[in-house]
């Protein structure tokens, strides 16, 4: 996985923001067309990460650097590699050479003994460059900081939370059987931050309980009988609909979470659980949709967009 920086100055703020919403940063031709920059930009592919720095930093030398923080540091998965359009997304300029992103950590306060020598220089030089994208020397050390400071932070949710400081795993969480819809553990951050969104997720979804009903089947089981499963895959969804508890529901591994998942039933605009045209392939794969009940106690105002994402993307239920 390649890592490159990028800084972005105080006029940038509008800029950045949009970006963030739109999940995707651009370049002007100028600073692409003719340039080294370019082999740079085509060189990243979607697993690649784009880290944008946010202020305090500007043209100056290295030894000047030592001792600024930037007031944000964006890190960002890219999802697909370099392209070109000229749809506006920003107000100033069209930026035609663009990336897809998604943003994974937003730090506030950054200095260099948090991100490391080289990446540090990296986002200095992006500065200095007009904010071109600046590979890192030193990929590694970068991605062992963040990786760091991710566990710690989970570490430190555990504790507050009254739990063992241990973030390796949670033994009533059937997803650390089946770890559904994560990133490829090849990707350490993506992987690492997929799981810890994950389980604070779950710790909100079960609020103290060890029992909890299904909102498929309602049978009230023992939470390791339950998954906690997104509604819309998490794959595809923003970073703000990750967050959404509206977009988790309880789903029991007695069958019930891999129906769902695979789209073999799905739930309607009204909240009632409805078999898909597949279900009906076999008399037993019937019988193991009839048991679930008639609604799903999961669907809400809130939630109901998320459903009807899972209908149509994964159920492929085709409604006039």
């Amino acid at each position: 996985m390649a890592t490159v920086f990028v800084y972005v100055g105080e006029k940038g703020r509008k800029n950045l923001d949009t970006g963030i919403r739109e999940s995707v940063w651009g370049w002007k031709p100028g600073a692409v067309e003719g340039k080294s920059h370019l082999e740079v930009l085509q060189s990243l592919h979607a697993g690649d990460y784009l880290v944008l720095g946010y202020l305090g930093l500007g043209r100056i030398k290295a030894e000047r650097a030592q001792g600024r923080t930037v007031s944000e540091l964006i890190i960002t998965r890219l999802t697909g590699g370099l392209y070109e359009a000229h749809i506006p997304v920003w107000d100033d300029e069209t930026y035609p050479y663009r990336l897809p992103m998604d943003v994974l950590e937003v730090w506030k306060d950054v200095g260099r003994t948090d991100i490391g020598d080289d990446a540090w220089e990296a986002l200095r030089r992006s500065a200095t460059n007009s904010c071109t994208a600046i590979p890192s020397a030193n990929e590694d050390s970068f991605m062992e900081k963040v990786l760091a400071k991710v566990l710690g932070e989970w570490q430190q949710e555990l504790v507050q939370a009254g739990k063992a400081a241990d973030a390796s795993g949670d033994a009533d969480d059937p997803a650390d059987i089946a770890a559904l819809d994560l990133p490829p553990v090849t990707d350490r951050l993506a992987y690492v931050r997929a799981r810890t969104e994950q389980k604070a997720l779950r710790r909100r979804k079960l609020a103290g309980r060890n029992e909890v009903p299904c909102d498929l089947c309602q049978l009230l089981l023992p939470k390791r009988l339950v998954h906690t499963a997104h509604i819309k895959r998490r794959s595809v969804t923003s970073r703000q609909e990750r967050g959404d508890l509206s977009n988790v529901m309880f789903a029991c591994v007695l069958g019930c979470d891999s129906l769902f998942e695979h789209g073999y039933v799905y739930v309607d605009a009204d909240g009632a659980i409805r078999p898909a045209e597949q279900s009906a392939n076999t008399p037993d794969l019937t019988t193991a949709v009839a048991r679930l009940g008639d609604t799903c106690t999961a669907h809400t105002g809130a939630s109901a967009d998320y459903f009807s994402w899972h209908r149509h993307n994964i159920a492929h239920v085709k409604e006039s």
